[in-house]
């Protein structure tokens, strides 16, 4: 890979801005989905967010070695024109298993272009701007999160449950577009006569690494302790607290607000190595212990706040954690890398979420979030001072060099 002499900025805006609207029409999707389930209780929302999560485990040592061995315009257009179609068609009545096809169908689709677009990353940005570059992209899929939720209750209160998907369709297939639109193509390096696609790379270099592996334990656990809470909330703010699905959605915003104004910073400031670990460090304590705090919370005004500060703290993982993972790794391995890094989150999150439709149903919603919150908590204190001690070796060599 050649590095670039120059951050091309706008580039990496049009990207962020197209990739933050087919996450709105996710958002859309998904919580019309759980809307549409959530009369069938806390086990049907879990499976729903199983299937959902399931194709990035299935196939990320596929996914990532599609990113890595073939070219951003041979991937992106016909992965979203395919997912695009089976968003259309949940759209349409169907049955229970044939909505949850379609959706892991849509979401296999996604699975392959998610790491296809984070190779773009070091091509575009250099090194030193990498952290910033991340904070950019990340503002914009902030401000996705912002609408996503609002419009989404909205437009199910107003309109039902079909216009969502159709946006979130457009939206999905547009994506297909943009690498032309915006002149985008990482190709890789031709293969040497001979040579073979280590499907597993990704997961042998992440485990290899001590930074990779002591960031991934940890993310692991908090993911695995926080998930509960994807599964619990809508029962929580609609049912315990009494929200409307518009106001549910307008609660999920404070999130999504949180994450904007920290991203925004974040793409504006350029800050020291060391600095970028320490606000690592404190915006995973303080979403360790959200959890808990959303459990005590006496109305989804408090929620709404609590998620604001959660977003803020969120956002710092994003930036400067998914930052170091792109330093560290060679870019012929990054496609499958992230993959990798995305297939671990995600057996985290439904191993959480199958525990957690149960739990919730048999100890309450409450009284699962603030276990969770507390599990969480421990992890951080038990796996950070790990990252923290890796990265200043890393920083060391660095500075001895």
């Amino acid at each position: 890979m050649i590095e670039p002499a120059k951050t091309q900025w706008r580039k990496i805006q049009g990207m962020a801005l197209a990739r933050a609207f087919s996450i709105l029409g996710s958002q859309l999707t998904i919580f019309t989905l759980v809307f549409r389930e959530q009369s069938s209780g806390p086990t049907a929302v879990a499976v729903l967010f199983i299937v959902g999560t399931l194709p990035v485990i299935i196939f990320s040592p596929w996914a990532g070695t599609i990113a890595d061995r073939f070219s951003t315009r041979q991937i992106v257009p016909p992965f979203s024109i395919i997912g695009g179609a089976a968003i259309f068609a949940l759209a349409l009545d169907t049955e229970n298993w044939i909505t949850l096809a379609l959706l892991f169908l849509a979401n296999t689709c996604l699975s392959v272009v998610g790491p296809t677009w984070g190779k773009l990353i070091p091509v575009l940005a250099t090194k030193e701007d990498i952290g910033r570059a991340m904070g950019t992209i990340q503002s914009y899929f902030a401000i996705a999160g912002l609408a996503g939720p609002f419009l989404a209750g909205f437009l199910v209160d107003k309109t039902g449950y079909v216009i969502t998907f159709v946006l979130d369709g457009i939206f999905t297939t547009f994506i297909a577009l943009v690498p032309f639109i915006l002149k985008l193509n990482f190709q890789p390096e031709e293969r040497v006569e001979g040579e073979k696609s280590h499907i597993m790379e990704g997961y042998r270099f992440m485990m290899s690494s001590p930074l990779l592996r002591s960031l991934v334990i940890l993310v692991f656990g908090l993911v695995f302790c926080v998930s509960v809470i994807n599964v619990g909330d809508v029962f929580l703010i609609t049912e315990e607290m009494g929200a409307s699905k518009t106001i549910y959605g307008l609660v999920g915003t404070g999130f999504a607000v949180g994450m904007l104004l920290t991203n925004l910073l974040v793409s504006k400031k350029k800050v020291e190595p060391r600095t970028e670990l320490i606000v690592l460090g404190l915006g995973m304590a303080i979403l360790s212990i959200s959890g808990f705090f959303v459990g005590i919370s006496p109305n989804y005004w408090v929620v709404m706040v609590v998620w604001f500060i959660a977003g803020a703290a969120n956002a710092t993982i994003n930036s400067y954690g998914v930052g170091m993972m792109i330093k560290v790794t060679p870019h012929e391995v990054q496609g499958r890398v992230f993959a990798a890094f995305g297939a671990v989150v995600s057996v985290a999150s439904i191993g959480s979420m199958g525990i957690a439709g149960f739990a919730v149903e048999a100890f309450g919603v409450r009284e699962v979030f603030m276990v969770a919150g507390l599990l969480a908590a421990l992890a951080f204190l038990l796996l950070f001072p790990t990252v923290y001690k890796e990265q200043t070796k890393i920083m060391k060599a660095s500075s001895a060099s």
